[in-house]
């Protein structure tokens, strides 16, 4: 069963420390114990859809999808844990540069997503796209590990892009720096990097 053509963004709970106001590249600076971030290898993802299954059943009805997104890029699927026990999700489409141009056409499935679009393990994406993020409570700091890890080599000049499902997702995207981009898709947002602006790498939306 394919997942529903509607983004699986999830509002995260605010814990995040967002005052003064951070934006994503910034929340990597945050340290805070107990919740640690660890990538989903493919065989594992059937386990992790089934603690999905209640804030994201679409995705948890994808395991086909999931796990072909999985293989191609092992970087795709983290789990957040506490204790060993999972209390969250963070899934990404890394885009090849093919990728990137069907999401910003309006083109991009990006309810079952061809892995053709997306770059391999190690390669560098031409753009990252927030597939779906369920971090309730203390959960939500996991984000930061996210933000540390989007700020290596491979990812640090790949601007993200997401669709919030909910006007507390947008104002949420926008309080970490996401804006409105011109798009096939009249709700896509887009966080250019820290690293991006003033390099003519990007135009003004």
């Amino acid at each position: 069963m394919a997942l529903s053509a509607r983004p699986h963004l999830r509002l995260i709970n605010e814990t995040i420390d967002l005052t003064p106001r951070r934006e994503f590249d910034q929340l990597g600076r945050i340290e805070r114990a107990g919740i640690l971030a660890h990538r989903v290898p493919a065989r594992e993802v059937p386990d992790l859809l089934s603690y999905a299954a209640g804030a994201l059943p679409a995705l948890a009805a994808a395991e086909e999808t999931v796990g072909r997104i999985a293989e191609r890029n092992q970087d795709s699927l983290w789990v957040f844990r506490k204790d060993l026990q999972p209390v969250g999700i963070y899934a990404m489409l890394h885009l090849s540069v093919s990728g990137l141009e069907a999401l910003l056409l309006g083109e991009l499935d990006t309810g079952a997503p061809d892995p053709c679009l997306t770059v391999a393990t190690g390669e560098t994406p031409a753009g990252i796209y927030k597939w779906a993020v369920v971090a309730p409570g203390p959960a939500a700091s996991g984000i930061c590990a996210m933000s540390r890890l989007m700020q290596t080599d491979c990812f640090a000049r790949a601007n993200l892009f997401a669709r919030p499902a909910t006007p507390e997702g947008c104002r949420l995207m926008q309080r970490l720096g996401f804006r409105s981009v011109r798009s096939g898709y009249p709700d896509l947002y887009r966080y250019i990097r820290i690293v991006n602006r003033g390099s003519g790498l990007v135009d003004g939306d």
